[in-house]
Formats: C-alpha cells, structure tokens, sequence
C-alpha cells in the first residue's frame, strides 16, 4: 500500500514500498555531487562566488528583467547548467523570462497547487530511483492522455512544474535528468493538438528556456501513428537535441542506457514497485507549494 509520510523537517513524501520513495531532495551536495559539479560544471568556491557576482551585476544593470538577485538558490539555477560563465546564465536566464513574457497564459503561476492534473491523471511523473549516473528520471505516459479531460493546456503547464520541481534539487541540476517518453497507445486525438501553434512553443521551451540539463530522451513502444507526429517535431529539433533523442524498439536497448535497477519491470527493469500513485504525487507537489514560493520564487 502506498503511503504519504513525512520526513524530519516536516517535508511530505510518497513510500510506494520498501526502498522505493518519491521524495523531493533540496539537501546540499553529496561530496561525489561536489566532485563532479567540479569536475563537469568548473563548481568550485571561487568560480561561485565570481558567477554570482557578476550575474547580478548582469541583471540589475537590465531594466527589463525584473529578478531579485539575493536569492543564491535561485541564480544556481541558472549558472550550474551554464558552467558558471555568467554570461552565458545571464542569456538563459532572458531567454527563461522572454518566453514567459510571450506565452504568459501559458506560464502564469506555474506552481504546484495550479498545475498538478497531469500527475493526478499519471501522466507525467517521477520515477522512485535515479539513474546510475544520479539524474533524475521523468516518465510520461502518454497512453494516460484523454485530451477531452486534461487539456493541451494543462499537459505543459505540468511539463513546466516537473522540471521547475527537478531544478529546484541541487543534485538534480548538477546531474541533470532523463526522460522517458513511453507512446504506447498514442492516438490520433492527441495527434490533433499537436499544432504547429502548439508545437513551435513547446519546442522553445524546452531547447531555450529551461534552466535544467536534459542528458537524455529515450522514446519508447512507438506505434506507426508516432512517425507522423515527429516529422511535425524534427524540423524544429536542433543538432544538441537530435543527439540526445534515443529510439528504443524494446526495453533491451533502453537498458544499454539506464540500468535494469532503476526502471520499472514494464520497462524491462527489475524495480520491484508498483507504479506510482498520481494522486498522492499530486498532493506531495502541492503540500511543496509554500517551500517552492518561501525559497525559490524569483519574480
């Protein structure tokens, strides 16, 4: 039986069975995160101290963001997948708040109280393990997807809140996150809302806009109907992306990538758990919700 528990700081949690949780990690670094953010994202005292610097002298010279600069928290969103060149954070970070600026409906208050339908219906959610390399794994189900109950709309504002809770983790944005897109049970109602509208956005996003390492995207029991809807996507698609988007047949070569222990028997895992309850998920992300404003909120 899946329970919601609590930790010692009062923070909810989902045990879905022994060993298996879905917990949100806003701890400090593990001396091996603290290695490689080193090693990988040139994190050491002295890069932090300069990028936070000179990032804030970058925004509060703009009179056209609108970003307060005191919270260390939220600035590292920006400059751990940036390696700690404040420039190249400070364009990110435009680029994060232009694409607000021009989808506002889409974006407005994008909190895990407003935005949690998606993970209800188990469309999107977390996996209980990380992979082997430590990054989180985002599952989408897009089989769950009834269009006339949980809209277009609904479905990227939830794509919005899973990885503005994953950049929330420290582990997380020093590991970055893979996806696992499953179409089993694609259809063509889904299809439909797939316009070029809604398409050109959500591609915008995510190569432009998210202040998050995506390593991986691993696409998974893809039916013939799935050709046509990535013929729509693979224009827009850049050469960064088109690198890391990975075509599974079957789970046998999903496993050269992540390893048996951390997926589901469905996908040819050895985790031992049920899936998740979506609303439970759902709950966890919105008891989050004054957590997410109080510390990371930047607007």
């Amino acid at each position: 039986m899946q329970l919601k528990k609590y930790d010692k700081h009062g923070r909810s949690y989902l045990e879905i069975c022994k060993g298996y949780e879905i917990k949100l990690e806003f701890n400090e670094l593990s001396e091996v995160d603290k290695e490689k953010a080193r090693i990988e994202l040139r994190e050491t005292p002295e890069n932090v101290e300069k990028g936070l610097k000179e990032l804030r002298e970058l925004i509060e010279n703009d009179d056209t963001i609108f970003v307060c600069t005191e919270i260390d928290n939220y600035l590292m969103r920006f400059l751990r997948p940036t390696k700690f060149y404040a420039k190249n954070s400070y364009n990110l970070l435009r680029s994060h708040f232009e694409f607000k600026e021009k989808y506002p409906e889409y974006c407005k208050n994008i909190l895990p109280k407003t935005a949690k339908q998606a993970f209800e219906h188990n469309i999107i959610s977390f996996s209980p393990k990380r992979d082997q390399h430590r990054r989180r794994i985002l599952i989408t189900k897009v089989g769950n997807w009834d269009p006339n109950v949980v809209s277009v709309y609904e479905i990227f504002r939830a794509a919005q809140l899973s990885v503005e809770v994953a950049a929330l983790e420290p582990v997380t944005q020093v590991n970055g996150y893979v996806s696992i897109m499953d179409f089993k049970g694609l259809s063509w109602n889904q299809c439909l809302v797939a316009t070029p509208f809604n398409t050109r956005m959500f591609m915008q996003w995510f190569q432009n806009a998210v202040p998050l390492r995506c390593k991986a995207i691993h696409c998974i029991n893809c039916p013939m109907l799935f050709g046509i809807l990535f013929n729509i996507v693979k224009p827009l698609i850049g050469s960064k992306l088109k690198n890391r988007i990975y075509f599974h047949s079957s789970c046998k070569t999903l496993l050269e990538h992540v390893d048996a222990d951390c997926l589901p028997e469905c996908y040819g895992g050895t985790m031992e758990c049920e899936e998740p309850d979506g609303k439970l998920v759902a709950e966890i992300l919105e008891e989050a919700s004054d957590e997410f404003e109080r510390k990371y909120s930047c607007f």
